[in-house]
């Protein structure tokens, strides 16, 4: 678990933190469900681009405007993992020095709210975390959009 800071929501997303737990307990949670149960795991390809998008400190600029078309793609294009695997794997072979989601100038903080964080995702049963994720996923999108 994060120590937990002085401050009761994260500087990142805004996301209001319990006595237990901050964003990046959440997120680390989330991957272990995701990649220990499919029933679970059926989101993963939402999980990652959303947290990212709203944690800009762990993307470059560019890693952040890539993570943005991914969502898109999966959230509005309705493009499957499988094949969102394809198009990088192309990508890669056409531009073998492409992009760093990590390396380079650091994101920009976003300076609006977002509707919705990791923090309103719950972990109980995994129809409700699908349908969480997937609503967050959706907010994410929408928020990056206005």
């Amino acid at each position: 678990m994060t120590e937990p800071t002085a401050t009761t929501h994260c500087p990142e997303c805004g996301g209001q933190f319990t006595a237990e737990e901050t964003c990046t307990d959440r997120y680390h949670a989330c991957m272990a469900l995701e990649l220990t149960d499919p029933a679970y795991g059926a989101v993963h390809h939402f999980t990652v681009p959303a947290y990212m998008l709203q944690h800009p400190s762990r993307l470059s600029a560019a890693g952040w405007l890539a993570m943005v078309q991914i969502l898109h793609e999966f959230v509005v294009d309705g493009v499957s993992p499988a094949r969102m695997r394809q198009v990088i794997r192309q990508q890669q072979k056409m531009q073998p020095h492409s992009v760093s989601l990590v390396k380079g100038d650091v994101a920009e903080r976003p300076s609006w709210t977002w509707t919705k964080t990791i923090m309103d995702i719950h972990l109980d049963d995994p129809a409700r975390y699908c349908a969480d994720v997937r609503t967050w996923a959706k907010a994410v999108h929408n928020d990056i959009q206005t």
